[in-house]
Protein backbone atom coordinates (compact mmCIF):
# COMPACT_ATOMS: atom_id res chain seq x y z
CA UNK A 1 0.00 0.00 0.00
CA UNK A 2 2.85 2.25 1.00
CA UNK A 3 4.56 1.57 -2.43
CA UNK A 4 1.48 2.41 -4.51
CA UNK A 5 0.96 5.64 -2.13
CA UNK A 6 4.49 6.58 -2.95
CA UNK A 7 4.21 6.26 -6.82
CA UNK A 8 1.28 8.49 -6.60
CA UNK A 9 3.15 11.26 -5.34
CA UNK A 10 4.14 14.50 -7.47
CA UNK A 11 7.19 16.93 -6.38
CA UNK A 12 4.87 18.83 -4.74
CA UNK A 13 3.42 16.44 -2.99
CA UNK A 14 6.83 15.60 -0.89
CA UNK A 15 7.90 19.10 -0.69
CA UNK A 16 5.19 19.73 1.43
CA UNK A 17 5.55 20.80 5.13
CA UNK A 18 3.72 18.75 7.45
CA UNK A 19 3.93 19.62 11.64
CA UNK A 20 4.70 15.71 13.73
CA UNK A 21 5.06 15.42 17.35
CA UNK A 22 3.07 14.66 20.32
CA UNK A 23 4.58 17.55 22.78
CA UNK A 24 6.95 19.90 20.36
CA UNK A 25 5.81 20.65 17.78
CA UNK A 26 8.52 20.13 14.40
CA UNK A 27 7.62 20.71 11.18
CA UNK A 28 9.34 18.41 7.70
CA UNK A 29 8.61 17.70 4.17
CA UNK A 30 6.84 14.45 3.04
CA UNK A 31 9.96 13.32 1.52
CA UNK A 32 11.92 13.96 4.20
CA UNK A 33 9.35 11.87 6.55
CA UNK A 34 9.34 8.70 3.59
CA UNK A 35 13.16 8.90 3.72
CA UNK A 36 13.32 8.40 7.35
CA UNK A 37 10.90 5.66 7.62
CA UNK A 38 12.92 4.24 4.43
CA UNK A 39 16.57 5.17 6.77
CA UNK A 40 14.71 3.18 9.78
CA UNK A 41 13.25 0.34 8.63
CA UNK A 42 17.16 -0.26 6.97
CA UNK A 43 18.06 0.64 11.11
CA UNK A 44 15.72 -2.42 12.25
CA UNK A 45 16.83 -5.65 8.89
CA UNK A 46 20.63 -4.97 9.93
CA UNK A 47 19.69 -5.36 13.59
CA UNK A 48 17.41 -8.70 12.78
CA UNK A 49 20.45 -9.89 10.69
CA UNK A 50 23.19 -9.66 13.09
CA UNK A 51 20.67 -11.46 15.52
CA UNK A 52 20.58 -14.51 12.63
CA UNK A 53 24.21 -14.53 12.35
CA UNK A 54 24.26 -14.75 16.12
CA UNK A 55 21.58 -17.47 16.03
CA UNK A 56 23.57 -19.67 13.98
CA UNK A 57 26.47 -19.37 15.96
CA UNK A 58 25.02 -20.98 19.04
Amino acid sequence: MLKDTCAQLTDDDLDRVVTFGHEDEKEATVRWGLWHIADHSRYHQANINQLRKWLKKT
